[in-house]
């Protein structure tokens, strides 16, 4: 049985339902949830039992829907020491349940903190006064651009400040097996390995905005959430790019020892090595420099990741697509762009490498591809 730790991360939030999604279809068995800030937020709504609910409800937000600015002129934002919190709080009065939450088989532990007192508050459901729950929540989302929540006398702000993903007290509570999700704010960036079994399920796509939601990013973000968890339990392969499959394909096999030098001599390591970063951990398995050069491509040429190709040959495919619509338009796409597949000479692509090593990149595939479909090196 895991125990889930939802990180805090605003707005980005809807990316959590979406993982939500994906563990509930997958069966995955959750003993307890642990969140802080819209993590807590999600995991309390979690527990309501209705997901229709938490998706309309997401999908409801917009830029104007938790801060009204039209009614706030500056001067008096600060004169009440933040924007108001009213709204927000009313609203978790309105969808959440204490008595169902609370007897939810499912334990929910809440992160906050106690600026009267100075210290952080970490409380599990059994801990937390009758009554309180609600308000507990909403202090764990407290944002320091809001008025303080004041419990009992005491002023609480937003949880992040001190653990935005607190997979430490489910460890505490006894779960050896661990998801956390992480939104990717900038608290986020500690390491989160400890004496347990970790699944880290996190985007590599931007999530948008932490203050201001709209519907396209949420609806995007839900899809990323629910995507990146299928592939966090292996139902889904690559890394920017989801895969069903990774097929076998002789255009996509391992880089030879001419397109490996080639790929050095044109490309500074340092350039190389920051932009493959994030593919280390896959090319020691079946996924191959050739493959990652793929997804690295079909980013430079802006296809979109939200969609489920069966197999790397597919995406191959969007590319040779995408490349021929811009050959075509070629006099009304900028020379950026044009890049990825003019012919280039060596120092013309190191000097690509420096600005934006991802065409760089996109180039020599293009070619390799090319010279390989052709039968040459």
């Amino acid at each position: 049985m895991y125990g889930l730790a939802l990180g805090g991360g605003g707005s980005r939030g809807s990316y959590e339902i979406g993982v939500l999604k994906a563990l509930q279809e997958l069966n995955i068995e959750i003993g307890a949830i642990t969140g802080t800030s819209i993590g807590a937020i999600n995991a309390a709504a979690y527990l309501m039992n209705d997901f229709t609910l938490m998706e309309e409800i997401w999908m409801s937000l917009n830029r104007d829907s938790l801060i009204k600015f039209e009614s706030q002129l500056v001067p008096e934002v600060i004169r009440q020491r933040g924007l108001d919190f009213e709204i927000l709080l009313s609203l978790l009065h309105e969808i959440l349940d204490e008595e169902t939450i609370r007897n939810h088989p499912t334990d929910l532990g809440i992160v906050t903190y106690n600026l009267t007192a100075r210290k952080p508050v970490v409380l599990f459901k059994e801990e937390i006064p009758q009554g309180k729950l609600i308000d507990y929540v909403a202090a764990s989302a407290n944002h320091p651009s809001f008025q303080r929540l004041l419990i009992d006398g005491d002023a609480y702000i937003d949880g992040a400040v001190f653990d935005n993903i607190p997979v430490r007290p489910l460890y505490d509570r006894g779960y050896t097996e661990i998801i956390a999700v992480n939104l990717h704010t900038f608290g986020d960036r500690r390491n989160l390995s400890g004496p347990y079994q970790l699944i880290e399920i996190e985007s590599d796509n931007p999530l948008g905005s932490i203050l201001f939601p709209d519907p396209e990013t949420i609806r995007n973000n839900m899809t990323y959430g629910y995507l990146d968890t299928l592939r966090a339990f292996k139902k889904l392969y690559g890394a920017t790019y989801y895969f069903e499959h990774l097929d076998d394909f002789a255009l996509l096999s391992s880089l030879n020892a001419e397109e490996v030098k080639t790929l050095k001599e044109t490309i500074h390591p340092f350039f190389l090595n920051k932009t493959l970063e994030k593919y280390q951990k896959l090319l020691f398995t079946d996924y191959s420099l050739a493959q990652a050069a793929l997804e690295i491509t079909a980013e430079a040429l802006e296809i979109s990741p939200l969609k489920v190709y069966r197999h790397q040959g597919e995406l191959l495919d969007a590319i040779f697509s995408k490349i021929q619509e811009m050959v075509q338009g070629e006099d009304k796409i900028p020379w950026k762009e044009r890049a990825v597949f003019r012919e280039l000479d060596p120092p013309a692509i190191t000097a690509l490498a420096v600005t934006s090593p991802k065409l760089a990149i996109a180039n020599l595939f293009i070619k390799m591809i090319q010279n390989r479909i052709l039968g040459g090196s």
